[in-house]
């Protein structure tokens, strides 16, 4: 039986590319739609750090290695390769966050919340068509005390729901670690 729980609810930086690098990215901080972000977030620059940037205007790819954080507002992703995908209107429609030595991370902070909501995973994939945020591998979510981990997380930002998954053999069944839920209780008033 499938395991799946539905729960609904540094190189220096580059100057030359500060003017075209906001263009780019401004889609992939819809990631922020995953917390509800605070409402200032999208009014603040974007910055990026990498130790290496190969960008490919004419096939719409942008790689940025080594050590990379990219920061807007309260947003924060930390990873060791990010991958910018764009169509031919250069608008954004995929990013890849893969961490090397250490798991891809994301942190916003919600409007009205008093904890950051958190992400991490061996790779966060976002498709900005579908709006689905996959993080593969070693896959964990929090906010506050609450907690959910799996192999594998899908995050639906249109519907607001999240499926977790088990690693599978080839037969598909569950083997590993079990999908894992923590839910804090909510304060009466």
């Amino acid at each position: 039986m499938i395991n799946k729980v539905k729960i609904l609810t540094r190189m220096k930086r580059f100057s030359f590319y500060v003017l075209l690098f906001p263009f780019l990215c401004l889609p992939l901080l819809s990631l922020s739609q995953l917390s509800y972000e605070l409402s200032s977030d999208r009014e603040q620059p974007i910055n990026l750090e990498a130790d290496h940037a190969d960008i490919d205007d004419m096939q719409g790819i942008s790689i940025y290695t080594g050590n990379v954080i990219l920061t807007q507002g309260s947003t924060e992703i930390k990873c060791h390769k990010l991958t910018l995908y764009t169509d031919e209107e250069r608008q954004l429609k995929k990013a890849i966050a893969a961490g090397k030595d250490k798991l891809a991370t994301y942190k916003q902070r919600p409007d009205g919340k008093e904890q950051d909501f958190k992400a991490r995973a061996e790779t966060i994939i976002y498709y900005l068509t579908t709006e689905k945020i996959h993080l593969l591998k070693q896959a964990t979510v929090w906010q506050g005390g609450d907690r959910f981990s799996g192999d594998t997380i899908v995050y639906d930002t249109a519907k607001d729901s999240v499926v977790a998954t088990s690693k599978k053999d080839k037969e598909g069944k569950a083997v590993g670690d079990r999908i894992r839920v923590t839910i804090q209780p909510r304060k009466q008033n």
